[in-house]
């Protein structure tokens, strides 16, 4: 998919060597933007003209020098060119100034972008091995930060600046949905949904409504939650592929959940999702930092499946759950431990419906032991509400007292 490499900010450069931009396009852009024509280019580093053409035509540009004299001449973004600012803004061995101070200034200002830009990956990655209280302790003050950048950020990197704070305001809400402050994702998100709107961002968009559906599901507000699950849906051909298929995931089991539509649509939906799940795994690139796995499509698959053996009564149903879950766990990579907190309280859920009391009460404590590990508490309403449950069918059972110890409620 076009349109979602690091570099599209800038502009909708074809791809080059080295996780960069064609170089030659970059160039040729430029020098659009500038005013020059080739001539004048050629004129002003006194080459021929028929240099400036074979720079533009060139995919890479292996010799830095001349980088680094095409940043200076034509104000590129040294990013672009795979250089950092030292490089653009400094000549000479005693560090005479390359550059005027405002050109020094505006460097410095990107090499800091890419510093929060790799910051926010490696929050991700945290995200996702469960380091919840790590990134709780440090998220507002790096979106407080980012939010001040903001402000000074020059108007023609405003809009690179602003983008990349929804990308902090979507980490720092699944960050949020993870603590006890009630209503921190919902404020979060809805910022969020404001910059979308600011930007006409279909990435911030899905973002947006992907995490309303679920703030107001378990809010309570199913109307509210209905509505953002099928907005989420009109953004899916518009994104990239994780984020498409988390999108129409989020659907059907919202739309499950509230009993909107169908089986037939709500496993439809999933079905589109394993397909975008095929553009993942053959490497196709995706702007929202989301992961889409066939783990994730069978995890849910087994949670609709629950949700409809609850409310339909059929027990039959529980077998093919089952297989699901194995499924899901079978997929799971190392990189995701977050998930495996989520396959438990879906599996001790499993055990319940079959009337296991043992299995499912030890599945339920080990999901809370995770979870008080990583610093979260997503999951206690679901655990209490599977210990009110189990207490239910089996009063006073060993196992499921030291699960309502363990979560405070004996």
């Amino acid at each position: 998919m076009s349109g979602v490499h690091w570099w599209r900010r800038y502009g909708e450069y074809a791809p080059g060597k080295h996780n960069l931009p064609h170089m030659g396009a970059v160039l040729s852009d430029y020098r659009q933007r500038r005013g020059y024509s080739r001539a004048e280019v050629a004129q002003a580093l006194r080459v021929k003209k028929q240099t400036v053409s074979y720079w533009e035509a060139t995919m890479y540009l292996a010799d830095p020098e001349r980088r680094v004299l095409l940043a200076r001449f034509l104000q590129i973004p040294p990013a672009l060119l795979g250089l950092a600012w030292e490089q653009v803004a400094y000549v000479g061995k005693e560090g005479e100034p390359g550059a005027s101070y405002e050109r020094l200034a505006e460097v410095v200002s990107l090499e800091g972008y890419y510093q929060y830009e790799d910051l926010l990956t490696l929050a991700k990655r945290l995200q996702y091995t469960g380091q919840i209280r790590v990134l709780a302790e440090r998220m507002p003050r790096w979106l407080g930060r980012l939010r001040q950048k903001v402000k000074e950020a020059p108007a023609s990197e405003r809009e690179a600046w602003l983008w990349l704070q929804g990308q902090y305001l979507h980490l720092a809400a699944g960050v949020a949905s993870h603590q006890p402050q009630m209503g921190a994702e919902l404020g979060l998100t809805q910022e969020l949904l404001g910059l979308a709107r600011e930007l006409d961002d279909p990435t911030l968009h899905g973002l947006a409504f992907f995490h309303l559906a679920r703030c107001y599901l378990e809010g309570g507000d199913e109307t509210s939650a209905k509505g953002a699950a099928q907005a989420g849906l009109s953004w899916v051909k518009r994104v990239g592929p994780a984020l498409g298929g988390n999108l129409y995931l989020r659907a059907a089991t919202v739309l499950a959940e509230v009993g909107e539509g169908d089986e037939r649509q709500w496993r439809g939906w999933q079905e589109e999702a394993l397909k975008l799940v095929e553009r993942v795994e053959g490497g196709e690139e995706d702007a929202s930092q989301l992961k889409l796995n066939r783990a994730a499509v069978h995890h849910e698959r087994a949670k609709l499946l629950l949700t409809l053996v609850q409310r339909q009564g059929e027990s039959e149903r529980l077998g093919e759950t089952y297989r699901e879950l194995a499924q899901a766990r079978s997929g799971l990579g190392r990189d995701v431990g977050l998930w495996q907190m989520y396959l438990d309280v879906t599996e001790a859920k499993l055990f319940l419906a079959w009337g296991e009391v043992e299995q499912s009460a030890w599945l339920g404590a080990r999901a809370w032991d995770v979870a008080q590990q990583m610093g979260s508490v997503k999951v206690e309403p679901e655990l209490r509400g599977l210990y009110a449950s189990l207490n239910a069918k089996a009063p006073g059972h060993a196992s499921v007292q030291w699960l309502g110890l363990t979560l405070g409620m004996v």
